[in-house]
């Protein structure tokens, strides 16, 4: 049976207005020690590469196929093709601080900036398992949207904070940022900032917001004040 996503609060609907393909600009690829992941890179602009839980020291590939900045923070590094290879998959290899190896193979595509992060398979599983399992489906990610809203880190997930480049138009009224991920083991949490850009109160309709693997959604706020900010909690499914 196909459960409904469930609906905390208000339901989100002005992303309606988007691109669906577009608005959720993360892209969570699991690995092992070793393996060689297969990704896609925005040809157009920077592509932000993470590994959860672990900090990247070293990015090696082929001269002259990509440029790339490292963020010593943050671990993080930001890679963007060459001209020649824009339409052309190119190896990147990189190394962690906790000694692990992945192969990027990545494939370079006409999108905004994206984010792009490996997950080590193992990663708080047994914690995130008991999180997810203790209590019923619905109970579940009621605790979990919970926890977001309450800035709470579950037991087992993986909090991290984005800070993307690009901010999405929802409509002429309101924009949508992507700012922090909760990532477990079958769930995964978003929450994004989304802001009235005008100078007059918006009202966002109660209709859902059906798109492929969404669990839960909870907008904060129903009216949104001139130039003012609320998030939007979302939950998906990562099994």
């Amino acid at each position: 049976m196909i459960k409904k996503p469930l609906v905390f609060s208000l339901l989100f609907c002005s992303l309606m207005l988007l691109n669906s393909g577009s608005v959720f600009a993360l892209q969570i690829k699991s690995a092992l020690d070793n393996e060689t992941v297969t990704a896609k890179v925005s040809s157009l602009d920077v592509t932000r590469i993470l590994v959860q839980g672990d900090r990247i020291k070293s990015v090696k590939g082929a001269k002259g196929t990509y440029t790339h900045q490292n963020d010593e923070a943050s671990g993080e590094i930001y890679i963007q093709p060459t001209s020649p290879y824009q339409d052309r998959a190119f190896t990147v290899l990189i190394d962690t601080e906790k000694g692990r190896h992945f192969t990027l193979l990545l494939n370079p595509v006409a999108v905004p900036s994206d984010t792009l992060m490996i997950v080590p398979k193992g990663v708080g599983n047994q914690e995130a398992m008991r999180f997810e399992t203790t209590s019923d489906y619905e109970l579940t990610l009621t605790h979990l949207i919970r926890d977001m809203s309450n800035g709470v880190q579950p037991d087992g997930y993986l909090v991290s904070e984005v800070n993307p480049k690009k901010t999405y138009a929802i409509g002429n009224v309101a924009t949508l940022k992507l700012k922090t991920v909760y990532q477990g083991l079958k769930y995964r949490g978003e929450i994004y900032e989304l802001s009235n850009t005008q100078s007059f109160p918006i009202t966002l309709d109660e209709r859902q917001f059906y798109k492929a693997g969404t669990l839960a959604i909870t907008l904060e706020n129903k009216t949104i004040a001139p130039h003012a900010k609320t998030r939007v909690i979302r939950v998906v499914s990562y099994a």
